[in-house]
């Protein structure tokens, strides 16, 4: 199994009213008994409106946040336990917060992947190549990215995420903005990944 939650939740405490000496919060509930199985090579998506609790869930996958009651497991573990491990089998793109360096041509940011996750050059370049192909990714690489479209930062990010070939590819609204062709272009790329295990959030 990927990923397996049981009766997840994750609270927050939101101020309300303060004074001088005292607050007062409200509890605000993001995810509520949330239960699923994801098995490899499954495509899912977790479709809900904006504060519905999408990226609270996929941050807790990640083992970024820690649930207030409940299980989840990644890979068989514990993910908060375990976050640089699952870290190696997994890549995101989120559509509202970019991983690349602004003023960098997006290449210098595969390289700097390549030597965080430690992949060796021969893999890198094949990688790569595979990637410009599939994303028919050509002119804009050595361009910093600020001069970039969105469509073609998107694609870019993409590349970023999986140059270590991922068992796991997270999207957290990746789409969100771009026009018809671009989306169509990502999603198209999407259904060429069959044997990789998805979760794309809209």
């Amino acid at each position: 199994m990927i990923v397996e939650t049981k009766n997840l939740y994750k609270e927050y405490q939101k101020v309300v009213s303060a004074t001088l000496f005292h607050k007062k919060y409200q509890q605000i509930l993001a995810v509520h008994d949330v239960s699923f199985q994801i098995k490899a090579g499954e495509h899912v998506g977790l479709v809900g409106l904006n504060g519905s609790g999408k990226s609270t869930l996929i941050k807790m996958i990640l083992g970024i946040l820690q649930p207030t009651s409940g299980k989840v497991e990644t890979f068989g573990c514990v993910p908060v336990d375990n976050r640089q491990k699952n870290a190696l089998k997994i890549g995101v793109v989120f559509g509202q917060r970019s991983q690349l360096r602004w003023d960098l041509p997006a290449m210098d940011t595969f390289r700097l992947n390549q030597e965080l996750y430690q992949v060796p050059q021969t893999s890198f370049e094949q990688r790569v190549r595979e990637l410009f192909q599939m994303l028919d990714v050509k002119d804009f690489l050595f361009q910093p990215v600020r001069n970039l479209s969105l469509g073609q930062r998107m694609k870019v990010e993409f590349i970023a995420a999986l140059i270590h070939d991922p068992d796991l590819i997270i999207l957290d609204e990746p789409t969100i903005g771009l026009d018809v062709l671009s989306k169509n272009s990502i999603v198209h790329f999407l259904k060429t990944l069959t044997n990789k295990t998805i979760i794309f959030t809209s």
